[in-house]
């Protein structure tokens, strides 16, 4: 009896029941990291737990790929990303109410789950008392960074200086904020494809050209977005070399519906029955009101838009499969990406590793004929991509 009590002890040597043999690998190969203040490298951490090279090698690719671990290629070292599902990460979206902002929006709230981080949402409402009003919510709710998407550019400095003072990183979605990382648009580069698409149409289709040009603008939204209008000049003088400046009509379409609607109206209202306009809107807001007007006024034949801010949205896309429809292309930003590639930029600044102060998204054209990406543009514009790179 005594005999089969003693040998009913457990070994201490011995895994418990139950117990998971490559978790318990890869457990230690975390402590071994936690339990450091430098980086490792793979042979140091191998070593330290006990396990092949191997084994550690690809524990650490799984560890890296599910956000608890670090890998610096340079330097082939790795350390533990302490605190990494503890995150609270502030987002003051633009608008609940149009269709980019929330893709963008939808696709934060994907990452941040997919990662686990903790994200705070409010609403700016297109309006720079909101806006403020939020920053200091999200202030005092001690966020660990903010993302920042805010539509006028003077209100910018107010909340730089507000997260500034609170010690709160921030990335601005957009339109740029001081000491911000900047995500968004390569604006010159994105006007550039739409305002040459545009001209393309008109000399392939318009055997006179067009009697006007239309720059539906926002200048509230600052000079950077409108580097996308002196972009689009480039992208015409391309294909139309000796393009008269005074054609150019420069509008405010305030990045509305019916900003964009109201100063197309008034501009066809200006035209001769003969003559031809070509519209490069803003975003796709100021395109739809630009579509409205041009069929109220039955002009859709002497027409032609782009839209090449944010697009196409789903009524744009629909408006493409029309036929005769004024609409000829949009140039698209895919803001169902942005989620992903933001969060990814966050986590990298809070675990202390070097991120670029600006990160452009992908552009590509859609129209009537398909997708057409940056990649396939003049080598001008080619030059420019290898210059501001999307990531």
């Amino acid at each position: 009896m005594e005999g089969k009590a003693r040998s009913a002890l457990r070994d201490p040597n011995r895994p418990p029941r139950y117990y998971v043999e490559v978790l318990g690998k890869a457990l230690n190969v975390l402590d071994v990291l936690r339990s450091s203040r430098t980086q490792l490298r793979l042979t140091d951490i191998a070593e330290k737990a006990n396990l092949g090279i191997s084994t550690t090698f690809r524990l650490l690719r799984t560890l890296e790929g599910r956000g608890y671990v670090l890998r610096d290629s340079k330097a082939k070292r790795y350390k533990q990303c302490l605190g990494y599902r503890a995150y609270r990460i502030g987002y003051a979206q633009l608008s609940g109410d149009q269709p980019f902002p929330r893709k963008v929006t939808q696709s934060l709230m994907d990452a941040a789950e997919k990662s686990r981080v903790e994200l705070l949402i409010t609403d700016n409402q297109r309006s720079p008392e909101v806006a403020v009003n939020n920053a200091a919510w999200l202030i005092a709710q001690k966020v660990d960074f903010v993302i920042e998407y805010e539509f006028h550019y003077r209100v910018g400095p107010v909340l730089a200086n507000m997260f500034s003072k609170a010690a709160i990183p921030t990335l601005a979605i957009d339109i740029p904020e001081p000491g911000a990382i900047y995500f968004g648009a390569n604006n010159f580069a994105a006007g550039w494809m739409g305002g040459e698409a545009l001209a393309g149409f008109a000399k392939e289709n318009w055997r006179g050209g067009a009697s006007r040009i239309l720059l539906l603008e926002i200048p509230e939204a600052g000079p950077v977005p409108h580097a996308r209008v002196i972009g689009t000049l480039a992208g015409m003088r391309r294909v139309f070399p000796k393009l008269n400046e005074k054609s150019v009509l420069h509008r405010n379409g305030k990045g509305t519906e019916g900003g964009g609607y109201e100063a197309t109206r008034r501009v066809l209202n200006s035209l001769g029955p003969r003559e031809r306009l070509l519209v490069a809107a803003a975003n796709d807001n100021s395109a739809r009101g630009a579509i409205r007007a041009v069929r109220e006024a039955r002009r859709e034949q002497a027409t032609a838009i782009m839209a090449q801010g944010w697009g196409p949205d789903p009524v744009l896309e629909d408006e493409l499969r029309k036929p005769g429809s004024p609409l000829v292309g949009s140039v698209a930003y895919f803001p169902e990406q942005y989620g992903s590639k933001i969060l990814s930029i966050v986590l990298k600044c809070l675990n202390g590793q070097a991120v670029p102060p600006a990160v452009y998204t992908e552009h590509a054209l859609i129209s009537k004929d398909g997708v057409r990406p940056l990649s396939e543009v003049s080598p001008e514009i080619g030059e420019i991509a290898a210059v501001f790179p999307a990531s």
